[in-house]
């Protein structure tokens, strides 16, 4: 198993971490998980976290897609 992760910095405009990991289980398997947990730590991110939470899913789609397109390229 592979995993990263990374947390904001006290004065960020979102309080939260995320965690990627990518693991290959023994019939050559492929998982990958996204774990987001943010909430908003300034006006600012409260009155445009409807749109930050949108994009936050828009990512975790497109990099699962973009996962298997490479997988799928590779056999």
């Amino acid at each position: 198993m592979f995993a990263f992760g990374s947390g904001t910095l006290q004065g960020h405009l979102l309080a939260g971490e995320e965690r990627f990991s990518v693991e290959v289980d023994e019939e050559d398997r492929v998982w990958y998980e996204v774990v987001s947990l943010s909430k908003p730590a300034h006006i600012l991110a409260t009155l445009c976290y409807p749109y930050v939470q949108l994009r936050q899913k828009h990512f975790a789609r497109q990099s699962g897609q973009a996962i298997r397109k490479h997988l799928s390229a590779a056999k």
